[in-house]
């Protein structure tokens, strides 16, 4: 499909023809996409930053890549030998001793650091979403190892992202393996003391597993977990964001009524509103590169419509949510929250919004929440500075009311606990460590799939609210 602005037609239902391939992953076979088998990681989980299973026939060969230079090689020498975190605008009081970590581990330590400090110096906090959390995250993580492996985990996710290397996309799965064990091991024995922890590690892997399974058992047992906080929340890291989340109520949940021709409609209708924009992106290479990937995927999605299983909705869905999460932060960095940058992403949330409803598996508590917030202040930022960014914004706010009307959010007139029970015990229900495979790479433990019900689905919605609120709530 062409990407020319001089064409409105929406995507034709003919599937791109290709060689079927009988060995690829299991990964691209749910995809119902090619397969180049390249060993150990086809270049399509590579670049949906996804693990591949032909990891699973063993160890990846070479070294992470870790985007080294010769500065960040000072930088953390310089660390070593005096101990001194070598980015204090972040106000890290709990820092990170560089002795109790490998050289590895420290410059994964280094990297999600650096990158929170020129988020924070672009001032582009209320875009980047998660990057601005980073400073909670550590004081936290540097006193409880599974925390810190979870946001290593993250570390190691953004930078293999980068640099499309299975070394380094391995290491970010052994890490969240390690992340898992420990969280087990602290859920086992939950107390008041160390429920920060298991909710920073709970927030921190969910913005990280790849595959159905562990998701929607991590949504579940977040929700648990805020359950059992609700008795002492005012003393929590985590106090401001599960206020907030009592701010809205929802109306009744209303199941997705499955209508594919409705669904084809939607998704033209999103492939329509994008095109526009090629002729605002013309002379500005990566601009135009990310919204014709946006397009490409936005065409893609009419191939697959009707998606039955929850699996398939979400291995879809997965590269939409990487950029997502990735994209905002490289963007911001070098664009210093220009109006084109603000303008791509505002539509990257955007279709977000737009697509959620065609997945009920997953839309709503995957993306409509982390969606909301950022366009609404992309909007905020450009009506300061300039009205032709304004007028570009159509699309974006339509999806933002679409989505507040489809999920009945309302303000609460008044917050009531019922329902909510706080929990004292050292053992919490609603977590299966068996669903998932990376806590299976260092447990051994068979996977099986969890059983969800519709206060399950209650649960999931609250956990996401929550979650995404932790990402992009406006605010120190």
């Amino acid at each position: 499909m062409s990407t020319s602005s001089g064409s409105s037609n929406p995507p034709v239902q003919s599937r791109r023809s290709h060689t079927k391939s009988r060995n690829g992953c299991r990964t691209c076979k749910k995809r119902h996409i090619r397969c180049d088998e390249t060993i150990p990681q086809c270049c399509n989980c590579t670049k949906h930053n996804v693990r591949c299973d032909y990891m699973d026939g063993g160890m990846v060969e070479g070294n992470p890549d870790l985007n080294m230079t010769p500065q960040i090689q000072r930088e953390l020498d310089t660390w070593r030998e005096t101990g001194v975190y070598p980015f204090p605008s972040l106000g890290v009081d709990n820092q990170p001793s560089p002795s109790r970590y490998s050289p590895t581990d420290l410059r994964l330590i280094h990297h999600i650091s650096s990158v929170a400090a020129q988020m924070q110096a672009a001032e582009a906090g209320s875009s980047a979403t998660w990057t601005k959390r980073v400073p909670m995250f550590l004081r936290i993580a540097s006193s409880n190892d599974f925390v810190m492996h979870s946001l290593l985990g993250l570390s190691a996710s953004h930078l293999s992202w980068l640099t499309a290397s299975p070394a380094t996309l391995q290491l970010a799965y052994q890490h969240r393996g390690f992340a898992f064990q420990g969280l087990q091991e602290s859920i086992g024995n939950f107390s008041k003391e160390s429920s920060d922890a298991v909710l920073a590690a709970s927030i921190l892997l969910s913005w990280q597993v790849t595959d159905w399974r562990s998701w929607a058992s991590l949504l579940q047992g977040t929700s648990t977990v805020i359950d059992a906080m609700h008795a002492w929340k005012h003393e929590s890291e985590f106090a401001e964001f599960m206020e907030e989340k009592e701010i809205f109520t929802r109306g009744a949940f209303r199941p997705q009524i499955a209508d594919p021709q409705r669904d084809r409609h939607v998704v033209s209708h999103v492939y329509n509103c994008l095109l526009p924009l090629v002729d605002y992106f013309h002379g500005k290479d990566e601009e135009l590169k990310g919204l014709e990937e946006l397009i490409n995927f936005v065409e893609g999605l009419y191939e697959y419509i009707p998606v039955h299983s929850a699996e398939e909705q979400f291995a879809l869905l997965h590269p939409l949510r990487t950029w997502l999460f990735f994209l905002p932060i490289d963007f911001l960095r070098r664009g210093q929250q220009d109006a084109s940058v603000m303008v791509l992403l505002a539509h990257f949330y955007g279709v977000a919004l737009a697509v959620e409803p065609l997945f009920p598996a997953v839309g709503a508590a995957y993306f409509g929440t982390m969606s909301v917030g950022p366009i609404e202040q992309i909007h905020k930022t450009l009506v300061k500075r300039t009205q032709s960014a304004v007028a570009l914004m159509g699309f974006p706010l339509e999806m933002v009311r679409h989505f507040r009307e489809r999920m009945d959010w309302r303000r609460a007139q008044t917050v009531s606990p019922g329902g909510v029970r706080a929990s004292h015990s050292s053992h919490l229900t609603g977590w299966n460590f068996d669903a998932f495979p990376e806590y299976a790479m260092v447990g051994g433990h068979a996977q099986t799939v969890p059983t969800t019900t519709v206060q399950d689905v209650h649960g999931s919605i609250a956990a996401s609210d929550f979650i995404a609120s932790a990402m992009w709530r406006v605010g120190p």
